[in-house]
């Protein structure tokens, strides 16, 4: 058994798990496996340029970082063994496992995904995840990887997604209007401890790391051990959101204060400032300091009142205080995708969203069981039909909580699912085991 205090190798650790890059570019292309030797030279040709999580002297000006599904190690014709040692739910896939265990109905379902990448058919064996601070900068890159992924053959790209912050390098606002990215947990050892705000001390690493204690010490292990080691799991997720219906629902049901109604509904002001700490009117003094916007929970306000039971990032991370919740946190990576629209503007008919990629040790414990049982669970925290408002299947209802209550019922769905799937993401040391590439 490892120590607590064991000091992660962040040479060997793919960089976007520790930290977000705040690139405000970034691209992920898709590719499936021709053939299983040229593949794995591909992958030794990786793993210079893959970004890890050491630190900087001098912040770069791009990232790259690769991704694995299980049709991909298959098609690398690793050992039966090794493949029998990933957890059922990476095998299996995001659309064999969608409506059962992540609770997606209606539009969410794969019958209505993007036919492009191939997710639903699980014709996507890797993706490639390219960041930038510049938009040439993006585009020069995605044209070096392209090369040099055709260079040798034995790989097609079978679809790629651009994604960019909104008004701004710095603005991480998602296109609903809320600040996005705003609570990320911090793994002891990572060097980052200092990050993490009053009241919610780093978890370990293992709940974020294969090979490593996590809060019960137990150890999630691939085989041969080296294989998972510093690796985690990523969920891809493509959200298409209604921005039109959401604006529309906020104005019909606002009773003169729209914006009021839309931090019900998240749990935050659009500055990111917390109903839990700004009860009354956004404070975006308090939303500017990443510490103190952070530092709060729920015990205070069993009932709602202050911020509604239902709301969405009270259902994403309740702060019960419960160490059992500390098993079900998430690590949030991604971009918006699509045109912004301005406000006052009419609807375009522009496709717009949310490009999410979620980390996690366990993919069944932590995202599927936060999407099921948190978000998409009508009866969550007590509740009898409420779903999540912002991110749920929609015909629901929302309790707006206090001495004179209120029940919005059969909301609109504002965000649905266009895609995902899970992946791989290898530490540097399983990249080369994976390519049959020596250590230096």
């Amino acid at each position: 058994m490892q120590s607590e205090t064991t000091v992660l190798d962040r040479s060997d650790i793919q960089g976007f798990v520790l930290r977000g890059y705040r690139m405000p570019h970034a691209a992920y292309l898709f590719y499936r496996f021709t053939d299983g030797p040229a593949a794995r030279k591909w992958l030794a040709d990786m793993v210079d340029p893959v970004t890890t999580a050491e630190e900087w002297d001098a912040a770069p000006s791009w990232c790259a970082n690769v991704a694995l599904t299980y049709p991909g190690l298959e098609a690398l014709d690793l050992p039966t063994e090794s493949l029998d040692s990933f957890p059922a739910a990476f095998r299996q896939g995001m659309a064999a496992r969608a409506a059962e265990h992540l609770g997606d109905v209606g539009d969410d379902l794969l019958g209505n995904w993007e036919p492009e990448p191939p997710f639903a058919s699980r014709g996507v064996h890797a993706m490639l995840m390219l960041s930038a601070h510049e938009r040439g900068e993006l585009e020069q890159r995605v044209r070096a990887f392209r090369e040099r992924a055709g260079a040798g053959g034995g790989l097609e790209e079978v679809g790629c997604e651009h994604a960019a912050a909104l008004g701004g390098a710095h603005a991480e606002r998602e296109h609903f209007g809320f600040r996005d990215g705003i609570s990320q947990p911090v793994l002891r050892g990572s060097g980052l401890e200092e990050h993490a705000p009053p009241g919610r001390p780093p978890v370990k690493p293992g709940e974020f790391l294969l090979g490593h204690p996590d809060e019960r010490d137990a150890v999630s292990a691939l085989h041969p051990a080296l294989l998972g080691r510093n690796g985690t799991y990523a969920v891809y997720r493509k959200l298409s959101q209604d921005v039109p219906a959401f604006r529309r629902f906020l104005h019909a049901e606002g009773r003169g204060d729209p914006d009021l109604l839309a931090a019900k509904l998240m749990g935050r002001w659009p500055s990111g400032a917390p109903l839990a700490l700004a009860e009354r009117a956004d404070d975006p003094l308090l939303a500017s300091c990443a510490k103190h916007n952070n530092a709060f929970d729920y015990l205070h306000d069993e009932l709602g009142f202050c911020c509604p039971r239902g709301a969405h990032v009270r259902r994403a991370h309740p702060r019960t205080g419960s160490p059992s919740e500390r098993r079900h946190l998430l690590i949030r990576r991604g971009l918006p995708y699509g045109p912004e629209l301005d406000d006052g503007a009419s609807d375009d008919g522009a496709d717009r969203g949310l490009v999410g990629v979620f980390l996690n040790a366990s993919i069944e414990r932590q995202y599927e069981f936060v999407q099921r049982e948190w978000i998409n669970a009508p009866d969550f925290d007590g509740l009898q039909d409420d779903p999540d408002p912002i991110a749920g299947p929609g015909g629901g209802t929302f309790t707006w909580q206090g001495r004179r209550p209120r029940w919005l019922r059969g909301l609109p769905r504002f965000v649905t699912v266009r895609g995902g799937e899970y992946f791989f993401v290898p530490s540097i040391t399983a990249l080369r085991l994976l390519s049959d590439t020596p250590a230096p």
